[in-house]
């Protein structure tokens, strides 16, 4: 997922994030709602997809940020050097 979410945030295709973003809370909440299975850990991979989503958007944030401030500054932070999130922290 990780992967993907830095596919997009290099595109800057911000409708695609929360496109994903969507459709894993759906995933979440229909697993949520199936009391009979023991899910807890397709719950638990959905909730760490949806926060590396989350990151992602806030990346793409702090992009636009940046080059808001400063749109002509060619010190202004390429978009292939933004590092992406660790998963594992």
């Amino acid at each position: 997922m990780s992967l993907i979410v830095d596919g997009y945030v290099r595109l800057r295709d911000r409708a695609a994030l929360e496109k994903l973003r969507t459709h894993r809370i759906e995933m979440l909440e229909a697993a949520r709602s199936v009391v009979e299975l023991d899910n807890s850990r397709m719950i638990a991979a959905l909730v760490e997809e949806i926060e590396l989503i989350d990151a992602g958007l806030s990346r793409l944030n702090t992009l636009r940020e940046q080059r808001e401030l400063a749109p002509d500054d060619p010190q202004a932070t390429p978009l292939n050097e933004i590092a992406p999130r660790d998963p594992h922290r």
